[in-house]
């Protein structure tokens, strides 16, 4: 994540550590895999294809150097591959849980670690081990075992890549730096074992601000936080070429058009469905203004979104036309996607599809052909479609989201076999009918 304003880094290696011995390590690793880290004008430094890359392509994957579920307290998702099934609790320290053995011997010699801080904690500092608290807990403790030569490291799984994440710390206002600093104290409190730097901790707190990245599910649903240092050189664009999405924890980034040696990889930080203040707006946290050429071309497309936007200033939702009405309401305010998911639940499959639908002509306009929230509402419509016995519908709709999302998911992974699976029998089902001569009623 580098500065697109002032050519700083923003999240990404910054500028002052120069070519060592672990910069060149990274340039050797990212050469077997068609990449470089190159100095891009007006942003610092990027990442750069080096080799053509195809549309669906893995452009490079990592995982994560530390992370930690959303709610670590309640057993949302396992700590080792965030799966969110059969999770048993750790039983001396009850904060940690896994999903088996299998993912509970992967994190043992980490957790052994953890697990021993944190039962020596009274209940009540329990009570303060927030994500990003745990999140900087794992971090300190996997330098710890690496540096002892305990568990490996590699040109993109090591510490001086976290190092030589930028942390803007001379731009924090001064109530956040009280805060990093108090945040510092209690984890001396949880570690007290270890001699550290608070004020690296503290700069460390806000490298996680603009560099740590929201581990979501297929569907986009946040599962929790990972910091992965080597795909943080990555700068962002409002018009990407790539798509960063999980499975699991693991990161992959694929490219969304074809990329040709010399080209910038790209991906957005934000929510691009927006106007170019409010995309600027959210971008303040990275300390940068975005130069992109969405963001300097005229202002039609901003009156494009205006003209779709809640008018309501404190809604970021979209227009869609008010079903039996010559109206418009906001799909957040009044029919979300949310609302949408509570007729799923209450088995209204009618009324969800009816909102599914309505929803997609906006999704198709505010958002690129290769987007995973327009390839995800197809496939939304297309289980309900499903459900409804609208099988000729069913099939258009699945077949639509297959086409985006096996760019942007991938192919191999258990939610796109899933799918695959759904339009194989939808494509059997029409062939059996157009073969028996029985129409679909509509």
């Amino acid at each position: 994540m580098i500065s697109q304003a002032s050519g700083e880094a923003s999240g990404g290696a910054s500028p002052r550590q120069g070519m060592a011995a672990w910069a060149e390590q990274l340039q050797r690793e990212l050469a077997g895999r068609g990449l470089a880290v190159a100095s891009v004008p007006g942003k610092g430094r990027g990442l750069v294809a080096s080799r053509s890359f195809f549309p669906g392509e893995v452009i490079i994957c990592q995982e994560p150097y530390a992370s930690t579920p959303n709610r670590i307290s309640v057993g949302s998702s396992c700590d080792h591959c965030f799966a969110s099934g059969n999770l048993r609790k750790c039983s001396v320290c009850r904060v940690a849980w896994y999903c088996g053995s299998v993912c509970q011997k992967e994190e043992w010699k980490l957790h052994q670690l953890e697990c021993q801080a944190i039962s020596a904690l009274t209940e009540e500092r329990k009570k303060m081990l927030t994500p990003t608290i745990c999140l900087m807990v794992k971090l300190i403790l996997r330098r710890k075992l690496q540096s002892e030569k305990a568990i490996p490291s590699s040109a993109t799984d090591n510490y001086d890549l976290v190092d030589a994440l930028e942390s803007h710390i001379s731009k924090v206002d001064d109530n956040q730096l009280v805060l990093y600093a108090q945040m510092a104290n209690l984890v001396q409190l949880i570690l007290p074992s270890i001699e550290l730097d608070l004020k690296e901790i503290a700069h460390t707190f806000s490298k996680f601000a603009c560099n740590a990245h929201t581990i979501c599910d297929p569907e986009l649903r946040p599962l929790g936080t990972g910091l992965f240092p080597a795909i943080s050189i990555i700068n962002h664009s409002c018009v990407p070429n790539a798509v960063l999405l999980f499975e699991g924890r693991t990161a992959y980034v694929r490219a969304l058009q074809p990329l040709s040696s010399y080209t910038e990889v790209s991906i957005s930080y934000i929510e691009t469905a927006a106007t170019t203040l409010k995309r600027h707006n959210d971008l303040k946290q990275y300390f940068f203004t975005c130069t992109c050429t969405r963001c300097i071309k005229d202002s039609e497309e901003d009156a494009l979104l205006e003209g779709y936007r809640c008018k309501d200033q404190k809604c970021d939702g979209f227009l869609l036309p008010d079903s039996g009405k010559k109206a418009y309401a906001c799909q957040k305010c009044s029919i979300s996607r949310d609302e949408e998911e509570i007729y799923m639940e209450l088995q209204d499959w009618q009324t969800a599809l009816m909102y599914c639908r309505m929803t997609i002509p906006v999704y198709e306009r505010v958002y690129p052909p290769f987007h995973p929230m327009v390839g995800l509402q197809f496939y939304t419509c297309g289980k309900l479609e499903w459900l409804l016995e609208y099988t000729e519908d069913a099939l258009k709709s699945l077949t639509r989201a297959a086409d985006v999302l096996r760019i942007t998911h991938g192919t191999q992974s258990q939610f796109m076999k899933e799918l695959f699976g759904k339009l194989e029998e939808a494509r059997a089902e029409v062939s059996f009918r157009l073969s028996s001569g029985d129409e679909q009623i509509l």
